[in-house]
């Protein structure tokens, strides 16, 4: 079998590449809803219901996704280990300073990890854009944490030896260590809580996609186009589109939270402790640092801060390492779009269109909120400040946290609400349909 024939293979029987295409699922139960209730809330159409049931082939192709991902991560820590790990410590023993892990990291494998996934997308014919999205993650997690090991801020003692480090990069996640650099361990109850709550969060995210499907996730006209150049900052400001951006921003944390949940659940079971991805940032944050530092996406929160803030704090002052951070947060959006959105054939077709990216949107939206902190942080020894947060309901102060950004969240989910990616996924999860 040549190598084309063994990565069609793979995409075909263990990616699903054309089951996972599109959705057409038939419901495996159908049942009514009262006239009156429709008619509550203003619903057209008949009233027969059908219950579609996730498809298994989603979640089997996720993990293959993964351990392809976890194979390329140990090929990149050994490279990591021996020539950047390695010769770092030897320099710093020696009280020198040696070019070669910056050759190494910069010149080979921050690269490789850029590249390579438009050509691992082709070599396994994937199409469904979901996958996409996390064979990105897989890669872009290596980049980062090549960054962690240039400059030296890897978590305590995890580069003591290869293992350790393979363990640390095996999978686009953040393994929890202990002050020794030992992998925590899991244990059944770990392992119970976490299957628990992720089959929770699939009905979850199933039961708010059934509710957002049938307006194709964007229940209001949107009068912004898809391009840098089509921004109207006065847009955000509108009911419509203020709406549109809070649904989305919700299906965010939901998919977020629901992977999560499945990748805890399935390093429990391998013996090994996460740390979350999310912790409701939309409904708990106290302040706009509360929620990109603590609460949303911790994984990639942390990646940033070990691989980019940290370096560049060494140097500079915490306000440029914070615009430096969100802006390499930004940039790396924008790359996962480019892949996300990479065609699915080597004519340059897509399934079922070619979308085209508005590059700029996601770094300038990233931005924003790194002027949100730098206010944060000029203003939070004001008076009214502290009373706000002092007397305030938690949650009114949640929902003031997100409105400072939530006119601007369409420059970050514009480019998958206006697609498929959204009905690529939703092939995953129990989905309540309209049946004619």
């Amino acid at each position: 079998m040549s190598s084309s024939s063994f990565g069609t293979w793979v995409g075909h029987n263990l990616l699903f590449s054309d089951l996972l295409e599109s959705d057409n699922r038939s419901p495996c139960m159908t049942f009514s809803v009262p006239n009156y209730f429709l008619e509550l809330f203003d619903i057209e159409g008949g009233n027969r219901f059908g219950l579609l049931a996730p498809r298994i082939e989603f979640w089997l192709a996720l993990i293959t996704s993964l351990i392809i991902g976890s194979i390329f991560s140990a090929l990149v820590s050994c490279i990591v280990y021996h020539f950047i790990v390695v010769p770092r410590k030897n320099s710093e023993k020696q009280n020198i300073q040696s070019m070669t892990p910056f050759i190494v990291g910069f010149g080979i494998i921050m690269p490789l990890c850029i590249a390579s996934p438009y050509y691992g997308l082709r070599y396994f014919s994937i199409k469904c854009k979901i996958i996409k999205f996390f064979a990105g993650v897989s890669q872009i997690t290596s980049f980062f944490r090549c960054s962690e090991a240039m400059f030296g801020f890897l978590p305590s003692n995890v580069d003591d030896s290869l293992k350790k480090l393979i363990v640390y990069n095996a999978l686009p996640v953040e393994i929890k260590f202990d002050s020794n650099g030992t992998a925590l361990g899991s244990k059944w109850y770990d392992v119970k809580y976490y299957l628990a709550s992720w089959v929770k969060y699939i009905v979850i995210l199933g039961i708010y996609s059934s509710i957002l499907q049938p307006y194709d996730y964007q229940p209001y006209p949107n009068k912004e186009g898809p391009a840098l150049k089509d921004i109207n900052i006065l847009n955000g400001f509108g009911y419509n589109q203020l709406m549109n951006n809070l649904l989305a921003t919700v299906m965010f944390q939901i998919y977020l939270t629901t992977f999560g949940l499945g990748l805890n659940f399935l390093a429990s079971l391998l013996g090994f402790q996460l740390i979350p991805f999310m912790l409701n940032p939309m409904f708990e944050s106290s302040s706009v640092s509360d929620f990109w530092g603590r609460r949303w996406n911790l994984v990639v929160h942390g990646m940033l801060k070990r691989g980019v803030y940290k370096p560049v704090r060494a140097k500079y002052s915490r306000f440029a390492a914070s615009v430096t951070s969100f802006i390499a947060s930004g940039l790396f959006h924008e790359w996962l779009l480019s892949v996300v959105f990479y065609p699915d054939s080597e004519d340059g077709t897509c399934s079922p269109i070619c979308y085209q990216v508005g590059y700029g949107r996601n770094t300038l939206f990233f931005i924003w909120n790194a002027i949100l902190i730098g206010l944060e942080h000029a203003i939070s020894g004001n008076v009214l400040f502290k009373l706000f947060n002092k007397h305030l309901p938690a949650t009114a102060i949640s929902l003031m946290v997100a409105s400072t950004a939530l006119p601007m969240a369409h420059w970050f989910t514009n480019d998958y609400v206006r697609t498929d990616f959204f009905k690529d996924g939703q092939i995953g999860f129990p989905l309540i349909v309209r049946v004619d």
